[in-house]
């Protein structure tokens, strides 16, 4: 259990397990796929312990419950506390949990860019990853750009200079 002081907790989210608990009877085939949908998003590190087999340290969990949770989030992580790793499971499920999003990862140089999409890629094409790849759609590699179309949105990942940001539109930099 998680430590959480009462100034940020946040009246307004309930808990979808407590929620759960209290269903009785029978549902219809769309309540069942509505309540699947809460329970798994969230559920986040059994979502993904599930879609793609990774079990996420429980200071990854806080990190991504944060980035689901709150708009912007800033981490400040060590070397080799997963920050690119944690960049690409959040570029995966975030457009997976909330349909026709856009997610834009850019940098100064596209080295780190790469780094990311390579780790989103061994992530979908792991043998465990059966359920995580029939949520995602085309892939695309250009030189100068690296696409991933994912449930109505996509993952764009591209150099950070005036001139390829021009005209790029994002939910979620």
């Amino acid at each position: 259990m998680l430590f959480c002081p009462s100034h940020y907790s946040d009246p307004t989210l309930t808990d979808i397990n407590d929620e759960l608990l209290q269903l009785e009877g029978e549902l219809s085939d769309e309540q069942i796929k509505i309540t699947l949908a809460k329970f798994l998003r969230y559920n986040l590190h059994w979502t993904i312990d599930l879609m793609a087999n990774i079990k996420l340290a429980p200071y990854q969990i806080v990190a991504l419950k944060a980035m689901f949770l709150r708009n912007y989030s800033m981490f400040v992580f060590g070397r080799g506390c997963s920050k690119s790793f944690m960049s690409a499971i959040a570029s995966l499920f975030i457009p997976i949990f909330e349909p026709e999003t856009h997610v834009v990862i850019a940098g100064p140089t596209f080295r780190t860019g790469k780094n990311i999409f390579a780790y989103m890629e061994k992530i979908a094409n792991s043998k465990e990853a059966i359920l995580l790849q029939q949520c995602l759609g085309v892939k695309s590699k250009r030189n100068d750009l690296f696409e991933w179309e994912i449930n109505g949105g996509s993952v764009k990942i591209l150099p950070c200079n005036g001139e390829k940001l021009r005209g790029i539109r994002a939910n979620i930099l």
